[in-house]
């Protein structure tokens, strides 16, 4: 009676250290993918982080080559102006007239001796 009352203990026991096993590995998998995920969660925000920074960095370059971009355009309007104002200038002002040149140049002298 002895030996067929351990049997069922055991079966227990074994069962019980079956169930402990399984226990521990479904443990030990839950812990492995939670290290897995904030190894992962770590990296996401490393790489968010850096794409943040890129970001700003853009946003301040584009800050500074719209800056460049109306002051050009600033001293291209000024310049148009100046066209404008020398080309209306030069409509305005009448011909400047040169010196008068001789009507006539001195009549040159033939070399010929006129005959009397």
């Amino acid at each position: 009676m002895t030996e067929h009352m351990d049997r069922p203990d055991r079966n227990e026991k074994d069962d019980t250290q079956k169930a402990k096993l399984i226990f521990l590995s479904l443990a030990a998998l839950v812990t492995m993918l939670l290290i897995w995920s904030l190894y992962s969660a770590n990296n996401a925000r490393k790489e968010r982080d850096a794409a943040q920074q890129k970001a700003v960095v853009l946003e301040q370059d584009n800050a500074r080559i719209e800056q460049m971009l109306k002051d050009q355009n600033q001293v291209i309007d000024d310049l148009k102006k100046k066209v404008q104002m020398y080309e209306s200038k030069a409509k305005a002002k009448p011909a400047i007239k040169k010196k008068a040149a001789p009507a006539k140049s001195p009549a040159k002298k033939s070399t010929k001796k006129k005959r009397p």
